[in-house]
């Protein structure tokens, strides 16, 4: 399933594969939303796949939100399908505890 991003009233649903391949249209997304907002809640609960490159940008991007003092909330510590990634690359302490 190809990359998809949503905007559902503020809560941003990220679906499909997340890789490599596709970071750079994140970074795009999100930095144009975050020119608009200073907080952000984005769902990864419905990616079906994830590289380590994905889970680092996740972190990499996490820490830059939260080092311009704006709030984040990333939501998919539920997700089976990005568990395992998450966890391999020590980046699943970026996940909030919330579910959509």
């Amino acid at each position: 399933m190809a990359l998809r991003i949503e905007d559902k009233n503020g809560l941003f649903e990220i679906s499909g594969r997340v890789t490599s391949q596709n970071l750079g249209i994140l970074r795009t997304y999100f930095q144009v939303v975050l020119e608009k907002t200073e907080s952000l809640f984005v769902s990864i609960e419905r990616v079906t796949e994830m590289d380590s490159s994905a889970a680092h940008f996740f972190e990499r991007f996490y820490r830059e939100v939260a080092g311009d003092n704006k709030v984040i909330h990333i939501i998919g510590r539920h997700n089976p399908n990005i568990s395992k990634i998450m966890h391999a690359t020590k980046t699943d302490y970026i996940l909030s505890t919330d579910r959509v």
